[in-house]
């Protein structure tokens, strides 16, 4: 087992290393395994702040990578919650948490006197790191900190599916946003890939906030659609109302893509089975964008639609394989939910990421609690775009991943 050394990767690092925003050439294996470290990183004081100055920037996990590299958003959270001072709020929803390593972090959080809050799926309970934490905290939300476990969703009916984490200070920042793709489990850090984006903004922190205390309060609505633009940032909260393309967002974020100069226009998805989204897709490759997909899981009619003659590119992220050394049956996934855009957007040329928790199915936009964001930049959207090249690279090799690594501290 190769030494445990954590590196959150940032957006800088991985953009500077990127290939042009057209090109998906091949890599050479000892590049696809070889991490970029944020000196500093390793070994740090728990207790120190994660970052002297916090910018946006862009995590991504990588199972082909190193073992900093497989723990990279694992760790960049659990820094951040260790860096949260007495007296600070953590707020955190997601969907499924198994890790011991982040209970603990959770639970050392409340002792130094922060005020740690967590709403969870009522589906990942029965595990241990959970039930420590509930114990640690409470469930009552009359106190500073507690826990809150949603059955059938917290706002939505089906699923409360959000992963993201709010600091109302950790180290020198304050108002400090992570809307990610992983819930905290061994599984989306060691299979599969996904991503991380961190921002320092009072506007958006607020709107999670408010987002965060009506999924504590569980009041089920119908509808729960909110988007707040701050600056080249725009964060939209689900379930959405309707039954048609006009109020799908993805759909209407993706008629904003003009294909007459050649736009680039990248998609990982863990499911994608919407079929207004899989036509909207094939459309814009049929009108001349450069379209490619990474998909985990493809829906029949969406298969359909996306294979049409003038389609996008199509590759499966999944594959499974026998470890050769252990002969355990290994598979390796997407589990991210992105699209990339580089070229003419909303009429005129831009770079813009569009990023979150929801799956392109009809549930994630309907039915369960969700957030989703836009970010526009050169610098963000290379690090996406060096992420994607990386995955697809990755899974059109079937590139055996690193094993199972500790879970960070």
């Amino acid at each position: 087992m190769r030494g445990l050394a954590i590196a959150a990767v940032s957006a800088v690092a991985i953009a500077s290393a990127s290939s042009p925003a057209r090109s998906i050439a091949p890599v050479a294996a000892a590049d696809t395994a070889r991490g970029t470290a944020v000196p500093g990183a390793l070994g740090a004081d728990p207790g120190i702040a994660p970052t002297a100055a916090l910018r946006p920037s862009a995590v991504f996990n990588v199972p082909s990578g190193s073992a900093a590299e497989q723990n990279a958003i694992a760790h960049h959270v659990n820094q951040l919650t260790a860096g949260a001072p007495r007296g600070a709020v953590i707020r955190i929803a997601v969907f499924m948490f198994t890790s011991q390593a982040f209970a603990r972090t959770l639970i050392d959080a409340k002792k130094r006197g922060a005020h740690v809050q967590l709403v969870v799926d009522a589906s990942t309970r029965d595990n241990d790191a959970y039930r420590r934490v509930e114990r640690a905290l409470g469930t009552s939300r009359k106190s500073s900190s507690w826990v809150v476990a949603c059955h059938k969703g917290c706002v939505g009916d089906t699923i409360m599916h959000n992963k993201f984490f709010l600091f109302s200070r950790t180290g020198r920042a304050r108002n400090v946003v992570v809307q990610s793709s992983a819930n905290l489990t061994t599984r989306n850090r060691v299979n599969a890939w996904n991503n991380a984006f961190t921002i320092s903004d009072a506007r958006l922190y607020n709107a999670y906030v408010r987002y965060f205390g009506a999924l504590a309060a569980r009041h089920h609505e119908q509808d729960h659609y909110r988007v707040t633009r701050s600056g080249r940032v725009t964060a939209y909260t689900f379930p959405r109302a309707g039954d048609s393309a006009k109020t799908d967002t993805l759909y209407e974020l993706l008629g904003h893509v003009g294909c007459a100069s050649g736009t680039a226009v990248r998609v990982t998805t863990f499911n994608l089975s919407r079929t207004d989204v899989a036509e909207r897709l094939w459309s814009l490759s049929h009108q001349g964008c450069d379209v490619r997909v990474i998909y985990t899981n493809l829906s029949d009619r969406a298969r359909e639609i996306l294979e049409q003659d003038g389609g996008p590119d199509l590759l499966s992220s999944h594959y499974v394989y026998d470890d050769e050394e252990t002969g355990d049956e290994v598979d390796a996934f997407a589990h991210s939910k992105y699209v990339l855009i580089n070229g003419t957007y909303a009429g005129r040329p831009r770079k813009v990421v569009i990023t979150g928790s929801p799956n392109y199915t009809e549930p994630a936009l309907r039915h369960n609690d969700e957030t989703m964001i836009t970010i526009e930049g050169a610098d963000i959207y290379g690090a996406y775009q060096g992420n994607f090249t990386r995955l697809w690279n990755a899974a059109q090799s079937h590139f055996q991943l690193r094993g199972s690594v500790p879970d960070p501290g």
